[in-house]
């Protein structure tokens, strides 16, 4: 496998991303934003306050004539964050294999 089959999956700021802000404050908390190499997959891990645990989601970069990113796959209902984080790279690195 070359150096270009693979991607690697970093922290970032949401705020450097076209990514609608949805959601209350009061249900849940974005712990923490993550992308691939080329930003074309985003994550985020999601802390549910009011059942006390964990959430993902995996965005992809939507088609070159409309902005944004759009949700792909998601799962709720898991015990601890690094499992959702775990859970949540495996799954991005899979949206971003089909994307090649």
């Amino acid at each position: 496998m070359g150096k270009d089959d693979m991607s690697t999956i970093r922290k970032v700021d949401p705020n450097n991303y076209d990514i609608p802000k949805t959601g209350s404050p009061i249900l849940h908390q974005n712990l923490e934003w993550y992308a691939t190499d080329d930003d074309k997959v985003l994550g985020v891990v999601i802390l549910d306050l009011v059942d006390k645990d964990y959430s993902w989601v995996v965005l992809t970069d939507t088609p070159e004539d409309t902005p944004g990113y759009c949700c792909v796959n998601m799962a709720a209902s898991l015990r601890s964050q690094d499992e959702a984080t775990r859970i949540l790279h495996l799954e991005m690195l899979k949206q971003w294999g089909q994307m090649k």
